[in-house]
């Protein structure tokens, strides 16, 4: 069941490292030939991550790890969607 916080964990690094990656790749075109082995590394270190879990610790205990990747790899979008949403009724965001 521990393994579910090392999941979220994980989930929230790889969230962190997409938005680094947008704002790399919408910046300007030097960052494009970059994106692709970044994110063949961020697809690499989740297989890694939940084979390690596999192999040395348990199969639940990978299975609860991939809850916390995927809980966490949906839910911070959503819950981030949801305050922009809520600050754009309020009046605060900007509009162009």
């Amino acid at each position: 069941m521990w393994s579910i916080l090392i999941g979220i964990g994980l989930g929230a690094f790889e969230i962190y490292v997409l938005k680094k990656l947008i704002s790399m790749m919408t910046a300007g075109k030097g960052g494009a030939g970059a994106a692709v082995p970044i994110v063949i590394a961020k697809l690499a270190l989740i297989l890694i991550v939940l084979w390690l879990f596999a192999e040395f610790v348990s199969l639940s205990a990978m299975v609860w790890c991939a809850a916390g990747i995927a809980a966490a790899m949906i839910g911070i979008p959503v819950i981030l969607s949801i305050r922009m949403i809520k600050k754009y009724k309020r009046g605060g965001g900007e509009r162009k």
